[in-house]
């Protein structure tokens, strides 16, 4: 009989700062898309049955119906790893429909001031247009890294890599006068478009060049009509906030049999959690939950 699948996560137990031991779970990994989320699909997630053989399962990206923290079923326990903001682009049909949907005509008219105040200073030769760049093989990815690192930011080059061979990457680079500004990547994965990551110069701020470089790209890639959705994925700052036109209450579930054992040892991670009163327990479950997602690729 074949050994069932599965991957390894390590529960951290913390207190008052230090890490005393990890809980070794080996689990099935259930990542819900977000066509999925807004279609109503992805709650049957959080209903089908443990898998056997392994110690549970985790389900990332399912909304967040206000469970408590830890819930105690029938057959399992339900434990609430974090909970965040999820925030979506939904597209409404052209760009200008787009724009009007989700800014006023006062923020509208300033987004067309910065593009043209950036063309006048920075734009190219022919034509005095933006130096606006894509990028998408594994050839023009590597160059979208050594762009993307000048920049600086947060770009995984192994995971573009691999997006890059499956076809899937969408890189950006805008420049000013042959230096880069601004970058956005993202990884198309059906109907929507993961925002993979993001930088803008310091120094190019002042001209706007992150917000130019995410309305030139969206501009361009929904007019390909198998698009629907920027994805954004679970986690709240500016950028997300500034383009999305959706959000709902996420939530990673850690699922396990109802066992005295599992009661005993979630009742203790979350008694803990509360006793340590600083967020090194949420940062450090936050870490080993995307190194565990990583590893599905």
């Amino acid at each position: 009989m074949t050994p069932p699948t599965g991957r390894r996560f390590q529960l951290p137990f913390i207190f008052r700062g230090k890490r005393l031991f990890s809980a070794s779970l080996r689990l099935a990994v259930h990542e819900a898309a977000l066509a999925d989320v807004l279609g109503g699909q992805a709650r049957e997630l959080t209903t089908q049955a443990l898998p056997v053989g392994l110690d549970g399962q985790l389900l990332s990206g399912v909304v967040d119906q206000g469970w408590r923290t830890c819930t105690v079923l029938d057959d399992r326990i339900a434990y609430v790893l974090s909970r965040d903001v999820w925030h979506y682009l939904a597209w409404t049909g052209c760009y200008d429909r787009f724009l009007e949907g989700r800014f006023t005509a006062k923020s509208r008219e300033s987004f067309a001031r910065d593009e043209a105040r950036f063309i006048e200073t920075f734009g190219v030769a022919e034509g005095r247009g933006l130096d606006l760049r894509i990028y998408r093989s594994p050839a023009e990815m590597a160059e979208f890294l050594r762009h993307a690192a000048l920049v600086g930011g947060s770009a995984d080059g192994a995971s573009l890599a691999r997006a890059a061979a499956q076809g899937t990457a969408h890189g950006f680079v805008l420049f000013a006068k042959g230096v880069p500004a601004a970058y956005l990547c993202l990884e198309a994965n059906g109907e929507a478009l993961q925002y993979a990551c993001a930088g803008e110069r310091p120094d190019y701020r002042q001209w706007s060049a992150g917000s130019i470089v995410h309305l030139q790209a969206f501009q361009r890639l929904f007019a390909d009509v198998r698009y629907r959705f920027v994805d954004f994925r679970p986690g709240d700052n500016e950028v997300k906030r500034q383009f999305a036109n959706g959000s709902l209450r996420s939530a990673v579930v850690l699922q396990v049999p109802r066992t005295l054992r599992n009661r005993v040892l979630l009742g203790l991670h979350a008694m803990l959690q509360r006793a340590s009163g600083n967020e090194r327990c949420a940062a450090e479950v936050s870490d080993e939950v995307r190194t565990l997602l990583a590893s599905r690729a």
